[in-house]
């Protein structure tokens, strides 16, 4: 069984065209002609029916009484109809140009680009075919054939997820209908997961017992792959359907991935990622409480569980699930930078050290363990250590720049601006318009005594935050030490008057109006 048909197998649509329009449908030639084209149309003989609907486009432009004139959306139809005398005649080109002509004549005919896809898809264009069909939805997303189309034309594509979505809303608009269920279950069986497909014939018949399958039954010759080739094709198409939105459909992928094969680990760790996504916290829990400690995706599944545990408050519950893998996984550093996290939490700092101690020394490459232990021994106030921690990270990763900041900054507290200057220079030339960067930056030129460096970037700063007090002090030194004291003295006068306001502001306002830290 292969999902590569030679064509989409879908009809033309007819419409419940002209009602409304009986006042030219009597004693004209237009009424006339439309007349017996339509009694030739339901004879099934089309070479008349488009001979009349030719003549009754011409008498609409050549009688020019009221009662002949046709409006754009009546025209469309003509030669919609037009094109579907072509189509059931195998005429597929004519049939293309004919329905041209009416999504031209008339844009917002669905119907008529749905038909122009069908004609697209009968010609094995198919790229066009799901361009017509997605137009048609476009003007009426109800429309259920186009629906259905889109899902037959990326079934040959072999795109699985779009597919299946578009199937699912062809189901949705006519649960009674078995064809969309037929298709999936062609596709299921395709891929090996016959399981999955006999559920879908099954359910074919359920919703639709007179349902009999357009070309050949789920009974013919199966497919035979091996169990991880069909395991990759739930994958496959649960991942298709997460990329596209639709998390719940993707769950019940996984949900019968595992009703196949419960054992089905890396499965379970996935569903209970996207339950976790939707905040169905408890039924995350259960996931991933099932994966057993030899399965390789234990340990991040524990390491959910305490992130789930931590952002529900209960910190000591996660610790001691991280504890519990810890002794079972005594060499995986993930699991004692987590715990380094909560034992912070905790207010263990000094065990809470040790953890991120430990997690560099199993996760040698990794630049958030150094950071993070850079980080705990600023709480505890070994500043050197914290130093040697951060540059090793920032060695690690030479683009993190809030990283930089902070280096740069702890720099700036043992007085090495020299240093400092060059990580906030190498900020700015990624942030260039981050203004505490500027300002650390102005900062260091001033200590190391270069002010005409210093003063561009305390103007900068003064530009986007004109109440930032420190920049103008500075900055007032700044044009003092290069000779130029009346501007130097100008912003001084101007750094006094906003202290002098600030003094008469809330606390609050006053540390806003210093210009806030990062």
């Amino acid at each position: 069984m292969t999902t590569n048909v030679d064509t989409l197998n879908v009809m033309p649509l007819d419409l419940d065209t002209f009602a409304g329009s009986e006042r030219f449908m009597a004693g004209t030639r237009l009424g006339a002609a439309f007349g017996r084209g339509i009694k030739a149309y339901l004879a099934a003989n089309y070479p008349d029916a488009i001979e009349h609907f030719k003549t009754a486009l011409i008498a609409a432009y050549v009688e020019g009484d009221e009662k002949s004139q046709i409006y754009d959306r009546e025209r469309a139809i003509i030669y919609l109809y037009i094109g579907n005398a072509c189509a059931f005649q195998d005429d597929w080109p004519t049939a293309q140009r004919e329905y041209l002509e009416s999504v031209q004549t008339d844009p917002q005919l669905a119907e008529a680009h749905y038909n122009l896809g069908v004609a697209f898809g009968a010609m094995r264009q198919i790229d066009r075919a799901i361009g017509a069909f997605k137009e048609a939805l476009e003007h009426n997303n109800g429309l259920y054939e186009a629906h259905f189309a889109l899902g037959r034309a990326y079934q040959m594509l072999d795109d699985a997820g779009r597919a299946y979505i578009h199937f699912t809303s062809a189901r949705e608009l006519r649960p009674y209908a078995g064809e969309p269920l037929y298709y999936m279950g062609l596709m299921h069986q395709a891929h090996g997961a016959h399981e999955l497909a006999q559920r879908c014939f099954a359910e074919a018949l359920r919703v639709e017992p007179t349902f009999i399958s357009p070309s050949v039954g789920p009974d013919e010759v199966l497919v035979s792959k091996s169990e991880q080739e069909v395991a990759n094709w739930y994958y496959r198409l649960s991942d298709d359907l997460k990329a596209q939105g639709y998390d719940e459909d993707a769950k019940r992928i996984y949900e019968a991935l595992l009703k196949w094969r419960p054992t089905e680990h890396r499965a379970r760790y996935l569903l209970g990622n996207l339950l976790a996504r939707a905040r169905r916290w408890e039924l995350a829990l259960q996931e991933y409480g099932r994966i057993p400690p030899q399965d390789r995706y234990y340990v991040d599944a524990r390491l959910r569980i305490s992130a789930i545990l931590r952002f529900q408050g209960k910190h000591r519950e996660a610790y001691n699930h991280l504890y519990s893998t810890a002794k079972l996984r005594p060499n995986d550093g993930q699991v004692f930078l987590q715990m380094g996290k909560l034992l912070y939490d905790l207010e263990k700092h000094h065990a809470a050290m040790r953890a991120f101690e430990r997690a560099v020394q199993l996760l040698p490459k990794d630049p958030n363990a150094y950071y993070l232990l850079g980080f705990m021994y600023t709480v505890l106030g070994h500043e050197s250590w914290a130093l040697a921690a951060w540059r090793k990270a920032v060695e690690l990763a030479p683009h993190a720049h809030s990283l930089r900041y902070d280096l740069g900054y702890m720099y700036t507290r043992r007085r090495r601006y020299d240093l400092a200057s060059r990580e906030f220079s190498h900020v700015l030339m990624h942030w260039p318009d981050d203004i505490e960067t500027t300002f650390m930056l102005g900062t260091c030129y001033k200590e190391m005594l270069e002010p005409a460096q210093a003063i561009p970037l305390f103007e900068k700063v003064l530009r986007r935050n004109p109440r930032h007090t420190q920049a103008l002090y500075y900055l007032g030194a700044c044009y003092l030490q290069v000779g130029n004291s009346s501007l130097g003295k100008a912003y001084l006068r101007r750094y006094e008057h906003l202290i002098n306001q600030q003094e008469q502001l809330p606390q609050k306002g006053r540390a806003m109006a210093r210009g806030g830290s990062r």
